[in-house]
């Protein structure tokens, strides 16, 4: 038996799974990035590993461009699937998994505050003592909760959100993104009729979602967002 902060637990070893979700460009990556700097034993599940290969990925009939952003574009059924592997795997995915949006560094994760590290570290430290043998499996992903087989093996559960001008202002910035066919661009005005109609639709769905911590990355910069999710990862790991 180990005391943290007064509360007596059993120790474990066990892999905690940390869902991030939120729109493309809301600050998802970063926060999980700079998370995995401070943890020490990590690993990153990313659904945008899970799209189905191109020629299957939906047409909008409205606009004849694919849609990345629909819910039928990811092969949740693999992803799940992976993340039920990661978690009885101490949070390695299966042999010859190859990650390509690892390759997309387009993540912020340099920004975050010397000060702000430091409060990170300050706050995690006691809970790397106790539980030296637990694996934190992040989940990154803008549909993380539309699908139940995903969402169930949440051990934590943050969102973030932000409004269209930020988003749209962010994504058109990015160069693109690796598929597994070679690189996506966004079309011009992609984000207008693909992307933020897409989030709207879908984001009503994560208001269901039992025990979801959501953050607005416009109202809170990235250090006060990544210590955000850090508390909640503190308490959730606890209860």
């Amino acid at each position: 038996m180990t005391y943290l902060w007064g509360v007596a637990f059993i120790d474990m070893t066990k892999v905690f799974t940390i869902g991030i979700g939120g729109p493309s460009c809301s600050g998802k990556t970063t926060a999980t990035r700079i998370l995995r700097q401070i943890l020490e034993n990590t690993a990153i599940i990313y659904q945008d590993d899970y799209y189905k290969p191109e020629k299957l990925v939906p047409i909008d009939p409205k606009t004849n461009l694919a849609n990345w952003d629909c819910p039928e574009s990811v092969d949740f059924n693999t992803f799940a699937k992976n993340i039920e592997y990661a978690k009885s795997h101490n949070g390695q995915l299966p042999d010859g998994f190859k990650s390509n949006e690892e390759s997309n560094v387009h993540d912020g994760s340099s920004l975050v505050s010397q000060e702000a590290s430091f409060k990170l570290r300050e706050i995690l430290s006691p809970l790397l003592e106790k539980y030296p043998n637990v694996t934190f499996v992040f989940v990154d992903g803008f549909l993380l909760y539309w699908d139940d087989s995903v969402s169930q093996k949440l051990d934590c559960k943050i969102s973030f959100k932000a409004s269209y001008q930020s988003l749209k202002s962010r994504r058109e910035k990015r160069q693109g993104y690796h598929t597994l066919e070679g690189y996506w661009v966004d079309p011009p005005g992609y984000f207008d009729k693909i992307v933020w109609p897409e989030y709207q639709n879908q984001s009503k769905h994560d208001e269901t979602i039992h025990d979801l911590l959501t953050i607005d990355t416009d109202e809170f910069n990235i250090d006060e967002t990544a210590l955000k999710v850090a508390n909640k990862i503190i308490r959730d790991l606890l209860l």
